[in-house]
């Protein structure tokens, strides 16, 4: 081989400066379209096939709705029961038309094969944005989240079915090293000093049309173990819920497919916010979902407990278990104290 064809073999760059010490894993998802995000991927997804009506929870974030207005099609909305499953759906589709269930929690995948026995796989969109290690099944499309579980500056993913006439962005999205700066800012200072810089990240990807994921996005997908990921989330789950369930208005109980996003701890007759606002001061941070669908609710219903009464606490690989269990006991202690957590009659 001639130097001149060796050097036109060589693939990666050799010397120079030297640019992050990052380990690689095995993709995650190899076979999936790569979008800058999941609202994204959902807007691709109800752009094609013809569809002119997706059947949508009443309880999701307005980002989603917003992806199925970007896509030109039409919205209903449906109510969930008590075990999270749709309550007034019709039993037929017209044609045209698509269920999108949420995975909740990541703790939904009975729901999603109860769904499965009633309509056809192509008649279902599963958003698993809160289920990252969900399967497909082989249903139109599934959409996940990789940067809910781990820190990334965005990123989208899409499995879909043959059913599905859809080809991926052509156009890369150029807004990840602006993004990085909540990542980084919480690596050299902390999570508070970079909350404003996660919300400008976030915000940035509304609205936008759908573009393929950076190479940096992709990069840093690869260099997380995953496996561990999963591993360490189920495990954070079954030890704080011993310290909890006894507590909680919800009894979850996962299946060997549900790796959790969070412990959802429901609590009746509690003031959540106040709650919140304690833990926020200790330095503990807990998500809210979603109180933006708060007018889209009905009062005393589940989907109004899940928006106010709910704490979504922490289960990720951040944390060990002696870690959660001081989460379990701090929890446990500040609703037996006076000062927080009763609502005022």
């Amino acid at each position: 081989m001639t130097v001149a064809v060796f050097m036109d073999n060589l693939k990666e760059e050799i010397g120079g400066y030297f640019g992050l010490d990052l380990p690689e894993y095995e993709a995650l998802y190899p076979q999936a379209v790569h979008y800058q995000s999941a609202r994204s991927a959902i807007c691709a997804v109800l752009e094609c096939n013809g569809l002119q009506r997706v059947w949508m929870p009443g309880y999701v974030c307005d980002s989603v709705l917003r992806a199925a207005e970007m896509a030109g099609i039409g919205i209903s909305t449906y109510s969930i029961d008590d075990s999270l499953y749709p309550s007034d759906l019709p039993n037929t589709l017209s044609d045209g038309e698509v269920i999108l269930y949420v995975n909740y929690f990541g703790l939904c995948q009975s729901v999603v094969n109860r769904l499965q026995k009633r309509y056809l796989p192509e008649q279902l969109i599963i958003d698993n944005s809160h289920a990252l290690f969900a399967p497909h099944n082989g249903v139109l499309a599934t959409i996940y989240s990789p940067r809910k579980f781990a820190g990334l500056p965005d990123g989208g993913l899409l499995l879909h079915s043959p059913a599905l006439i859809i080809s991926a962005p052509s156009v890369e999205d150029q807004g990840s090293f602006e993004r990085m700066r909540y990542l980084l800012v919480r690596a050299s200072c902390s999570a508070r000093e970079g909350y404003k810089a996660f919300q400008e990240a976030r915000d940035s990807l509304q609205n936008l049309p759908p573009l393929a994921m950076s190479r940096l996005t992709r990069r840093l997908i690869c260099s997380i173990d995953w496996s561990w990921v999963r591993s360490c989330r189920r495990d954070n789950f079954a030890r704080i819920a011993k310290w909890l369930n006894p507590i909680n208005a919800i009894r979850w109980l996962p299946t060997e497919e549900d790796i959790p996003l969070c412990y959802p701890l429901v609590l009746s007759g509690v003031d959540v916010a106040a709650v919140k606002a304690h833990l926020s001061a200790h330095n503990v941070f807990t998500a809210t979902y979603w109180p933006d669908a708060l007018p889209r609710l009905k009062s005393g219903t589940i989907e109004a407990a899940l928006t106010q009464d709910t704490l979504f606490l922490p289960i990720d690989q951040r944390l060990d278990l002696t870690r959660v269990d001081s989460l379990g006991q701090q929890i446990l202690a500040i609703l037996k104290t006076n000062s927080f957590g009763r609502k005022e009659q």
